[in-house]
């Protein structure tokens, strides 16, 4: 898999990170600040023996404007905002509107390791506070968690499986409250293993002690009991099993080029948003891999 902006190697740096899961076929290029300069197309590239596919998408980022530091009130003006603010009025009141979920957070099932991005749109005058629970417990505050204007963001850059849970988001102000939710679901990347056993263990007993036959004190038995637990008759059927085959021999998957099942989406957000490009790509056979290059002169990758 390459990665191309404006049809040129994209250079990966500490906000640039690429991720491919071989069991959903998911492809992910996440940039964790986006900034004016992430403007442009963005294309991944596949190959393999067989043949090669690509998708396209746009990035748009919506620069903050700039601040002003210059003050519009003189330094003695601030004197007055010392002065005790005066209760606030029925007028005040009128002109509040209180929180409204109007893009719910929506629930996830991601793979370990990938990232995760939980995100609700909420409108109220004036702006709410926002406060996340996971489980019912206030979620500590790490930076992981961020926020923008009437957008409010749960951002975990490498899901774990401790993050798996039911998330809230509860949106206040003066004049009252909303709340949305969801759940994450974290899938292990590879399968883990069952080590129970497939037969309990008390059903031994019977092969310790055939059938018909009562407990011997190991005194009384000479040498060894050679009978067998089953009868030779038996095994007739596994005489004309043939010679397992040599992995040489095995048949072999045919070639096939790689191909693009879901294709990039275009993007456009504010700048500083955490940006995820998701596309699903069958590798092929042979499976493509990840090229990555290093220039000594600029000491990055790419």
């Amino acid at each position: 898999f390459t990665w191309y902006k404006n049809d040129q190697p994209l250079l990966e740096g500490n906000r640039f990170t690429t991720k491919y899961d071989i069991y959903t076929k998911t492809l992910t290029l996440q940039v964790l600040a986006a900034r004016p300069d992430d403007d442009g197309t963005y294309t991944v590239r596949v190959t393999n023996p067989s043949g090669s596919d690509e998708t396209t998408c746009k990035l748009a980022i919506r620069p903050i404007a700039s601040i002003d530091t210059t003050p519009f009130v003189k330094p003695e003006k601030f004197a007055q905002l010392e002065l005790k603010a005066p209760p606030l009025t029925k007028e005040d009141f009128d002109q509040m509107e209180p929180p409204n979920v109007i893009v719910p957070l929506q629930s996830l099932q991601v793979t370990e390791g990938s990232p995760v991005l939980l995100k609700a749109t909420v409108i109220g005058k004036p702006t709410p506070h926002f406060i996340w629970l996971k489980d019912a417990a206030p979620l500590p505050a790490s930076n992981r968690l961020r926020t923008r204007y009437d957008i409010v963001l749960l951002q975990i850059n490498d899901a774990r499986p401790q993050d798996i849970g039911e998330y809230v988001v509860i949106a206040t102000n003066p004049v009252g409250e909303d709340s949305s939710v969801c759940s994450l679901n974290v899938v292990p990347d590879k399968p883990g293993v069952d080590d129970r056993a497939f037969v309990p263990q008390d059903k031994f007993r019977d092969l310790e002690h055939p059938q018909g036959k009562g407990r011997r004190p190991i005194a009384i038995v000479p040498g060894v009991d050679t009978q067998p637990f089953v009868s030779p008759d038996k095994f007739r059927n596994l005489d004309h099993v043939p010679t397992s085959m040599k992995p040489e021999d095995l048949p072999l998957e045919p070639k096939r080029p790689p191909r693009v099942l879901v294709p990039l989406s275009n993007c456009e957000l504010e700048e500083l948003m955490p940006v995820i490009l998701t596309t699903t790509i069958d590798a092929g056979v042979p499976m493509a891999t990840v090229r990555t290059v290093f220039d000594f002169h600029s000491n990055v990758y790419f």
